[in-house]
């Protein structure tokens, strides 16, 4: 095995991760909120997560195409088949061990990019990229930058990826690093490789909640890290390109992107709490109450005409109880008369470092 990073933990990295595990203690002590109700949390999250990663590798969809997509509707969308291979691939069982294996990446790939099937004894594992090719970065409306960052040509790819996860694999069991930085730094890798043909940010970022669970932080599932990095999209660019950089020959810096990614993970950590919090305080509201939050978390915004269609609620009804959330500070009011509309209040998203409504 030729690989070895140098992962360097700097103060704020050991305070992120205090942050991360202690939460992580909390949750496994005792988090409160009952089954259906994470059911309803975990749904929201896999939506968004869907969302923010197609629109990181320049698919345009919204968060509500993506919706309508899972619940079968017809949806003018061109990449239906994205949609639906990352659910999938969210879905995917790569089993209970923290290890990794090669194959297991080929077949997410191949679930990911909407060639696979569910089941791992079905899934048809992808073929290694024999194209040279670059990582090209997209906007928020899916347009490339004009951005490109170079990757390994294909010659290389086999060995290096079984380079790159069996040192993951030696890390994990050897316990001697923290799991979240090795992570973060077998993700690089992984970028920096893009071992596939298409899909591979998109079979990296997926992999990120199935590694996450596979090493203890079962709360992962509750909120979107996708989100997270979209929300941090030109940092994630920023990292790579700097991280990157002479990462085989073991002389990279790896510590913009480890600082990047802790970063996503605290954030991600905080989303999750806050919404924790939030469904205690719902557990005191009435049902078309909490249906009408239900919406707002899993849309971010809302206008009255969305609210009338998810609730099914009598018009006036429903008014006098989103009076009453805003009363009461769990939802705030931006715009007048058409363009109303309700999101989370901010003292509910200042839990959230990341201030993000999704």
């Amino acid at each position: 095995m030729s690989i070895h990073f140098e992962i360097p933990v700097s103060q704020a990295t050991l305070n992120i991760v205090s942050r991360i595990d202690g939460f992580r203690g909390d949750w496994s002590a005792h988090h409160g909120v009952p089954t259906d109700r994470l059911g309803r949390l975990s749904e929201a999250a896999r939506i968004q997560s869907i969302g923010a990663s197609c629109r990181l590798s320049g698919i345009h969809v919204s968060d509500h195409e993506v919706a309508g997509v899972l619940r079968g509707e017809s949806v003018p969308l061109r990449d239906t088949k994205a949609v639906l291979g990352y659910a999938a691939a969210i879905d995917y069982d790569l089993g209970d061990s923290p290890l990794l294996k090669t194959i297991s990446i080929r077949k997410l790939n191949a679930i990911t990019v909407g060639e696979g099937v569910e089941g791992s004894e079905k899934v048809e594992p992808s073929g290694w990229r024999q194209q040279h090719s670059h990582c090209e970065t997209f906007d928020s409306e899916g347009r490339a930058t004009g951005r490109v960052i170079p990757i390994l040509p294909p010659r290389m790819i086999e060995e290096k990826l079984e380079d790159l996860v069996t040192w993951y694999e030696l890390e994990m069991r050897s316990g001697e690093r923290h799991p979240l930085p090795v992570i973060a730094a077998f993700e690089l890798g992984m970028m920096a490789i893009s071992p596939f043909k298409f899909g591979n940010g998109r079979t990296i970022r997926v992999l990120t909640g199935h590694l996450l669970r596979r090493t203890g932080y079962d709360y992962a599932p509750y909120a979107s890290v996708e989100s997270q990095m979209e929300n941090l999209r030109e940092v994630y660019y920023d990292a790579f390109d700097k991280a990157q950089s002479g990462i085989w020959s073991g002389s990279a810096d790896i510590s913009p992107w480890l600082d990047y990614y802790m970063e996503v993970l605290d954030r991600h950590r905080a989303r999750v709490e806050a919404k924790i919090a939030l469904e205690r305080e719902a557990s005191d509201m009435t049902p078309l109450q909490q249906t009408i939050l239900e919406t707002v978390r899993e849309h971010g915004s809302v206008d009255a005409g969305l609210l009338l269609k998810a609730t099914g609620a009598n018009r006036n009804t429903l008014k006098d109880n989103v009076r009453r959330l805003v009363s009461l500070g769990v939802l705030e009011k931006t715009g007048e008369r058409r363009t109303t509309r309700y999101r989370l209040a901010s003292h509910h998203k200042a839990r959230d470092a990341s201030g993000a409504e999704g």
